[in-house]
C-alpha cells in the first residue's frame, strides 16, 4: 500500500512540473498535468472517430505518458538536444512493485515506438 500512495503522491507532482517549452518562448505556461489532461480528451475524440482503435489504450497512453517527468523535469526541444533524460528508466523506479507496473511501462513503450494505430493517435 506504501508503494502505491508513493506512486499517487509522485503522479500528483505533475500539476506543479512547468511544461519549458513556455518558459523557452517567454510566454505563457502549462504544467505536465495540464498538458496531459488536455492530450487525453484529443486522444479519446480521435480514437472516437477510429472504429479500429482501443480507446481505451489511447486514453493510457495518453494520461501517462509524461508521468516519468515528475522525476526528470520536462524538456523542450531545445533541451533534448544537449541533455540525456532515461525517462524509462524514471518510470521502472516509479513503478517497481505496483500491481499495475508491467502494463504501464508497456504502454509506454508502445507509446515511444508509434508503431501502432493507438500510439499514433496518442502522440501530441
Amino acid at each position: 500500500m506504501k508503494r502505491t500512495v508513493e506512486f499517487l503522491f509522485e503522479a500528483g507532482m505533475l500539476k506543479k512540473t512547468p511544461r519549458t517549452g513556455y518558459q523557452f518562448l517567454g510566454t505563457g505556461g502549462e504544467s505536465v498535468a495540464d498538458h496531459s489532461f488536455r492530450m487525453t480528451v484529443v486522444g479519446y475524440v480521435l480514437s472516437s472517430m477510429e472504429p479500429e482503435a482501443d480507446g481505451n489504450k489511447v486514453v493510457l497512453m495518453c494520461l501517462f505518458h509524461d508521468l516519468p517527468e515528475a522525476r526528470t523535469g520536462d524538456h523542450n526541444y531545445v533541451n533534448k538536444r544537449y541533455t540525456q533524460v532515461d525517462e524509462e528508466t524514471a518510470l521502472e523506479d516509479q513503478v517497481r512493485g505496483l500491481p499495475f507496473g508491467t502494463e504501464m511501462k508497456s504502454l509506454f513503450r508502445e507509446f515511444n515506438e508509434a508503431q501502432t494505430l493507438e500510439a499514433r493517435l496518442a502522440k501530441d
